[in-house]
């Protein structure tokens, strides 16, 4: 695995041809290794060609796909499984084709009220979409990125013509692999996001949200099949998130905060121990005068971008609060380790945070220390100085 974080810009939607597409302009693989690996699956009258285009006036490149083969018939999951498991693919490939075809299968089932027994895939059961998932995750194996985050995806809209009929945009299908993931409209009146791009989002993204803090290293754009008033293109840039190489010192959150003036205490504090029970990665309250100088607290509340909702599900449950503030914030953490240490009251845990391969800080880990206190009957500052001065 490389340490480097890859950053998909879906600001005109996300498309099969289109991921595969970005991540070859961007220098991963080629089209000769992809050849070679389509090869070893069981199906013929097929080409792959990626060629240099311009998008208005942004050089990209365009993944096409020929068939010789005409009509093709509906593909069921158990088709697919049997096509790919008897390839001579890796078995990380496989396995990573395997679940992407199986979150389109779970999606088609719950838009056409079928069992992943019965669904067919239709568009994504093709072997231009097949070869365009395969594709993708060969590259995503080449590359092995430490982290993928995704921005919010554009979706389109009007109606777009399918196998199953005319749809709304985005398809019903596109619109349950794509739940759990932010999503905006987009401008164009078109489908920006196809099922097979939101399958491939979906499973490969770690993260949501803006583009994280990055040294970049490289840019590609994959282009999309079609004239839009737009920009086409999906857009994918790479590099390492912190200079130090250690990319996991700094994450993109969220801040949510509001200002409460009628809470109790004791509600205030039930609030605080739910949103750290659940998914807040911190929640903290500051007193403030607010309006008519009355007293009061504002309620801050860290978190992934994933979990905004969540939090203020939680929040509008547990106060009085008609409204919240969401911003999007940068936080730096020192990386961490735990010693065990030996005391004069037996061993403790003690936490140490370093920076550029400096030790920094250290703090011993409370539980540690309370239990040790209890038992020998002392204090717990004489505990916690005995694990300081055991870490010199």
């Amino acid at each position: 695995m490389s340490d480097n974080i890859l950053y998909f810009d879906c600001f005109s939607g996300v498309a099969g041809d289109m991921f595969v597409a970005a991540l070859l302009d961007m220098g991963v693989g080629s089209v000769g290794f992809l050849r070679g690996e389509l090869e070893k699956i069981d199906f013929d009258g097929w080409a792959i060609e990626a060629e240099p285009v311009k998008v208005v006036g942004i050089a990209s490149t365009r993944f096409r796909v020929e068939l010789s083969d005409g009509k093709q018939e509906p593909r069921s999951l158990s088709d697919i499984q049997t096509l790919i498991s008897s390839s001579s693919m890796d078995e990380n490939i496989r396995s990573n084709v395997m679940a992407v075809f199986s979150r389109v299968a779970r999606a088609e089932a719950a838009a056409h009220g079928e069992t992943l027994e019965t669904v067919h895939f239709h568009e994504v059961g093709m072997v231009d979409s097949i070869i365009d998932i395969v594709c993708a995750c060969l590259l995503m194996d080449e590359l092995s990125p430490f982290k993928v985050v995704t921005s919010p995806v554009a979706l389109g809209q009007g109606v777009v013509d399918t196998s199953h009929g005319v749809m709304p945009v985005p398809a019903p299908a596109t619109t349950i692999l794509l739940m759990g993931v932010p999503v905006v409209q987009g401008a164009e009146r078109c489908e920006l996001a196809t099922p097979t791009g939101a399958a491939l989002v979906a499973y490969f993204a770690d993260e949501y949200g803006p583009l994280p803090a990055m040294r970049l290293d490289a840019v590609g754009y994959g282009a999309g099949s079609g004239e839009k008033a737009g920009p086409n293109l999906l857009r994918v840039l790479s590099g390492k998130i912190d200079v130090t190489g250690e990319p996991e010192l700094v994450e993109q959150q969220v801040l949510l905060e509001t200002n409460i003036d009628d809470s109790t205490p004791e509600e205030l504090a039930y609030l605080l121990e739910r949103l750290l029970a659940e998914s807040a990665t911190d929640a903290w309250l500051t007193p403030v005068i607010m309006k008519k100088g009355r007293p009061g607290v504002s309620l801050s509340v860290l978190c992934a971008y994933s979990d905004i909702e969540r939090n203020l599900d939680t929040i509008f449950e547990e106060s009085s609060t008609f409204g919240v503030r969401i911003d999007t914030v940068e936080r730096h953490c020192l990386e961490r380790r735990i010693e065990k240490v030996k005391t004069p009251y037996g061993m403790i845990s003690v936490k140490v945070g370093h920076r550029h391969g400096k030790n920094v800080t250290m703090s011993p880990e409370y539980e540690d220390c309370r239990r040790a206190a209890a038992e020998h009957g002392v204090t717990l500052h004489t505990v916690f100085e005995a694990a300081k001065k055991a870490m010199q």
